[in-house]
């Protein structure tokens, strides 16, 4: 019986020795993580079951507000665990979250999730948030159905931040989730700096992607959403692992880069950004080629925006990601969205590829 014994203990201790290593690895990568679950009852931390990440209650970081649960009937499948909570805000014109233990100098990713559920039965509302004392975006709620992200990229200037809700008279400001996510100080996103934070427009995953891409995948958590494929565009995939090139400190998820689109029967790719008249936004593609091209092969191609030539004789790298940055001011005084182009060269084996895209506008801090 001894010798029965002995071996299923053995195995339990290693079992068991690899349960807390899972855990301690999940924990060391969500370092520089803040995750807050608005108007979640209890003092207790949970795991997303979707994502792994560890969602802590609100009530540390704010003293205001009350706590609500949506409307039954919008608990829908696909939701969010955290946009079944909330919480609102009937009292005072301005309410904000403190979340301490930031490095000051450093950039930072900072995401707010709004669904509102029918919660009061009141809707429209419209709000504002606040970086600090620095405006970041308009919250327009028009139908309790919509779920609604609201993401910026910023410089900390100080060892906290104070995320606010700023009540504008038009309804009851709320929020669902608050997420921090700390990117350091590398050379990713070099548009951010101590004077400009840039404010998310999209973030979209070409190609056949059926689903959002985020942690663990990413390792910023971003959100990197599936883009309907045109039909004058083709979807293409890889097979092969993406790698990051030495050279691209954004280090796009693998599985975005594994897919991408390119022109169905013809030699340019044309999409359009449409932000407003006379903002001044930036433009991120990220790249990364499939085919393994012979000596007297080439993927090469120019890139327009408004018929301006902005880019020239632009090679993507095989199986490695590599981006393209621009800064774009769209022309004042009208509606019109702007024209991005991307044109085979003359001298091109194979048309253009895009395997995602980002697009920022600029707030300046005050």
């Amino acid at each position: 019986m001894a010798g029965y014994s002995c071996k299923p203990v053995h195995k339990m201790r290693s079992l068991i020795f690899l349960g807390f290593l899972a855990v301690a690895l999940q924990v060391n990568a969500q370092q520089g993580f803040v995750s807050i679950d608005c108007g979640m009852d209890g003092s207790t931390s949970y795991n997303d079951t979707v994502t792994g990440i560890t969602y802590d209650p609100d009530a540390k970081y704010i003293n205001s507000g009350v706590n609500y649960k949506i409307n039954k009937t919008f608990l829908e499948t696909g939701i969010p665990v955290q946009a079944e909570t909330l919480r609102s805000f009937p009292n005072g014109s301005r309410n904000c979250y403190t979340i301490n233990g930031i490095i000051q100098g450093d950039k930072y990713l900072i995401r707010g999730l709004f669904f509102h559920g029918n919660y009061d039965g009141r809707t429209p509302v419209a709000f504002e948030i606040h970086l600090g004392m620095n405006f970041s975006r308009l919250v327009n709620i028009t139908d309790p159905s919509d779920l609604i992200w609201g993401e910026i990229i910023t410089v900390a200037r100080d060892n906290s931040f104070s995320v606010c809700l700023v009540n504008i008279n038009s309804g009851t400001p709320f929020i669902s989730a608050l997420e921090l996510r700390h990117i350091g100080s590398k050379d990713v996103y070099k548009d951010v700096t101590q004077t400009n934070s840039l404010l998310l427009y999209a973030r979209a995953n070409t190609g056949d992607a059926a689903q959002d891409i985020r942690y663990p995948d990413d390792a910023y958590d971003r959100i990197w959403q599936p883009l309907v494929t045109p039909t004058v565009w083709a979807d293409i995939n890889s097979s092969q692992p993406i790698q990051t090139s030495p050279g691209d400190a954004f280090q796009v998820p693998a599985a975005v880069m594994a897919t991408a689109v390119t022109p169905a029967n013809d030699t340019s790719l044309t999409f359009y950004v449409g932000v407003g008249t006379g903002v001044v936004y930036y433009v991120y593609m990220h790249f990364a080629d499939f085919n393994a091209l012979s000596q007297t092969e080439n993927r090469m191609f120019d890139v327009f925006v408004n018929d301006e030539l902005k880019v020239s004789s632009f090679k993507p790298e095989y199986l490695q990601s590599t981006h393209i940055s621009l800064s774009v001011t769209s022309a004042p005084g009208t509606e019109v969205a702007d024209k991005f182009t991307l044109t085979s060269t003359s001298g091109s084996s194979f048309p253009p590829i895009l395997n995602a895209i980002e697009v920022y506008g600029v707030i300046p801090l005050q």
